[in-house]
């Protein structure tokens, strides 16, 4: 695999539409306010490919008059494992800046427009196997909206407590499978 696919690889499986049914209202009332990430853990499957993506505590998200604001400064990066083509992967993703967009919290679904997102927010991918690659940070915007990349909770199922908020996602699509959970305290 070129240094390019594999970059391209990586950004493509991370970057599905998450969606999940609604269920019951507490979940959606609990969820308003400002959540600190503990930790994201991320599973990509697709043909030949099995990723792990875990870490980012430290991230803020707020859900609040309609919007989601997720704030990345100072947030810990998130570990990359895995094998793609029976090669073993390994690297890193990091977000930094401001990504906001409008979102709405109902039953117990966040459900975002990523249309609206808007921001200075970036992703910087550091890949150290099978190659060595280390791109320039991108446009996390432009990533979402060109549907590149959504690794971020937007749509996504909710289980709220006083003091933990946890969102799920899954999605199948053409560029594999996604599943993730992102898991806060209230800041």
């Amino acid at each position: 695999m070129g240094k390019a696919a594999a970059l391209t690889t990586v950004l493509v499986l991370t970057g599905t539409v998450f969606a999940h049914p609604a269920h019951a209202a507490p979940a959606a009332k609990c969820a308003a306010g400002t959540w600190r990430l503990t930790k994201a853990d991320l599973t990509v499957t697709q043909s030949s490919t099995r990723l792990r993506i875990t870490g980012g505590a430290g991230a803020t998200l707020t859900l609040s008059g309609g919007k989601a604001v997720h704030r990345y400064a100072g947030s810990a990066r998130l570990t990359e494992t895995g094998t793609s083509g029976g090669a073993k992967v390994t690297g890193w993703l990091r977000y930094r800046g401001v990504l906001r967009m409008k979102a709405k919290l109902s039953g117990n679904r966040l459900i975002g427009t990523v249309s609206s997102a808007s921001g200075n927010a970036t992703l910087k991918l550091r890949q150290t196997a099978p190659l060595s690659l280390d791109p320039a940070p991108r446009d996390l915007v432009a990533l979402l909206k060109a549907r590149e990349f959504t690794g971020v909770p937007y749509n996504a199922k909710i289980t709220c407590s006083r003091g933990t908020l946890k969102l799920r996602q899954t999605d199948s699509g053409k560029s594999g499978t996604l599943k993730g959970v992102w898991t806060y305290r209230r800041a």
